[in-house]
């Protein structure tokens, strides 16, 4: 699977892989709710800068290749904006949204294994639990017909901690990743994108995931 990455994900490989085993441990769960072909969108909660390089480490290791949803601003020039081109990331233009929903909809349907954020931000929440959800993340999952699967993610903000630029590189905390089932939205799928199963979907999602993600809370005591 490696050498279909390409030139970009080798770049990010290269250079990250070494410093991840460095500076966390690491607890994946329900790795096998990820199907290893076709279109899928992973609804992640956002706890850090850093939460994208661990679910990315963890997808690839899958041997799937993740798209994010990503800024516009780093698809600008030099060697940012050339990794996110490369890397086959998805530009959202919050001014032009409509454009960044039909590209990450071609990219579902063209078999795509996509990251959204249904948060939309890193959290503010004090304990690291889960914001107020947007619903694209749904809406993608109505139009594509392509699972919508939650995942709950805690421990990359003891790396980095929210809203920081300064890493604690030398504690090496477990950074958990769970997994949940496809969440069930057959009901829904027949009323495409209408706002009224746009609705139901995000609160069911929402449900899910803030259960999940309150669930690592309790394990590890708020960290």
């Amino acid at each position: 699977m490696r050498s279909r990455w390409g030139a970009a994900w080798w770049v990010a490989y290269l250079v990250c892989k070494p410093v991840l085993m460095v500076v966390r441990r690491r607890d994946w769960r329900g790795l096998e709710q990820i199907p290893a072909r076709g279109g899928v969108v992973l609804a992640v909660n956002h706890v850090s800068h850093v939460d994208p390089l661990v679910i990315a480490e963890m997808v690839l290791a899958l041997g799937r290749t993740p798209a994010f949803l990503a800024k516009s601003s780093l698809f600008g020039e030099g060697i940012v904006g050339w990794w996110f081109r490369a890397a086959g990331h998805v530009e959202v233009n919050r001014d032009h949204g409509t454009d960044g929903f039909r590209a990450a909809l071609a990219a579902l349907r063209e078999g795509a294994l996509l990251v959204v954020y249904p948060e939309g931000s890193i959290t503010k929440d004090r304990d690291g639990r889960l914001m107020e959800l947007k619903t694209g993340a749904v809406r993608l999952a109505l139009e594509s017909g392509a699972p919508l699967i939650p995942v709950a993610q805690r421990g990359a903000q003891e790396i980095l901690p929210a809203y920081s630029r300064r890493p604690r590189l030398f504690r090496r905390p477990t950074v958990t990743i769970d997994i949940g089932r496809p969440l069930n939205l057959d009901d829904l799928r027949q009323r495409g994108s209408m706002p009224v199963a746009v609705r139901e979907g995000t609160r069911r999602l929402a449900e899910t995931l803030a259960d999940m993600v309150d669930g690592l809370v309790g394990e590890r005591g708020g960290d």
